[in-house]
């Protein structure tokens, strides 16, 4: 786990409620994606071992970029084309730059858009969304306000 700083916390607080609405894919859903993709990388194709924790399940569209936790919308991926080469690049630009034969790009591509049309995504719904951020904004005040509290106690007993 990383180190808790008060940022790490203040996204961890707004992660926690949107997982109420927007839940991350289950144990038996991520089994799915590793067997789909033949545990291979959706991408680049390296072979990867889950008992070496190799795999990752990546967001097409990165949670940055307005994308979901659906499954539709995460694909099996290795470290290096999830933590440094794809970032929130478009996945399909990602696909272009990644590999230099187009017939390979392609077919990882179909590969990606039959994982989405078999794993149908139902919209979330927008209402509940905004109110998700106003509550999560609103404990993020708070916290920051008792942060700021007990950093100005400390340094008055200092």
């Amino acid at each position: 786990m990383p180190t808790p700083t008060p940022g790490y916390i203040k996204n961890m607080i707004r992660r926690s409620f949107r997982e109420i609405i927007d839940p991350s894919p289950s144990k038996k859903d991520e089994k799915r994606i590793w067997k789909f993709f033949n545990y291979e990388c959706a991408y680049c194709g390296k072979k990867l071992d889950k008992s070496k924790k190799e795999g990752h399940i990546d967001h097409l569209v990165s949670s940055s970029c307005g994308g979901k936790n659906h499954i539709s919308n995460r694909v099996l991926s290795c470290a290096s084309c999830n933590e440094k080469d794809k970032l929130d690049m478009d996945w399909q630009e990602f696909l272009k730059s990644k590999i230099s034969d187009k017939n390979l790009t392609e077919t990882r591509k179909s590969k990606i858009i039959k994982w989405q049309k078999q794993n149908k995504f139902q919209p979330l719904n927008q209402r509940l969304l905004k109110e998700i951020e106003l509550v999560s904004n609103s404990v993020v005040a708070f916290y920051d306000k008792k942060t700021k509290y007990i950093r100005d106690l400390k340094n008055k007993t200092l």
